[in-house]
């Protein structure tokens, strides 16, 4: 969901609104591809939010394929990583810097995080 934060962060600079997308994304087809790379993680924390305890609902159902939907889209992601590097040429920047480092700690917590598992199993199972 990085391209949707980078959005809404964007924002708040009422001069020019490009200024800190540039910090991250050469172009606005990164821009656009990241967005839709993080289609699947906006899905996901809709579903987490409409995720009815007592009652069954479309969220519910969407939690059983939430971890296979979240694993391609860290793939993908890191597909694209790769490409704006490959585009670089290698440069280093402290924004891509942190974009590596972020998209390491989400494939961390995604894998091996016990709390995640019972919670998205938790509410699989409400169906």
């Amino acid at each position: 969901m990085r391209g949707y934060v980078a959005a809404i962060i964007s924002l708040t600079f009422a001069e020019d609104r490009t200024r800190l997308l540039k910090l991250f994304y050469t172009s606005s087809e990164q821009f656009g591809l990241m967005l839709l790379v993080g289609l699947p993680a906006l899905i996901v924390l809709l579903a987490t939010t409409f995720a009815g305890e007592d009652e069954r609902n479309w969220a519910n159902v969407l939690m059983r394929f939430a971890q296979p939907l979240l694993l391609l889209s860290l793939i993908v992601d890191a597909t694209l990583i790769l490409w704006m590097f490959i585009e670089q040429h290698g440069a280093f920047s402290f924004g891509r810097a942190g974009i590596i480092f972020g998209w390491f700690i989400c494939g961390w917590y995604l894998i091996n995080s016990r709390r995640w598992r019972f919670y998205r199993r938790h509410l699989a199972s409400r169906y």
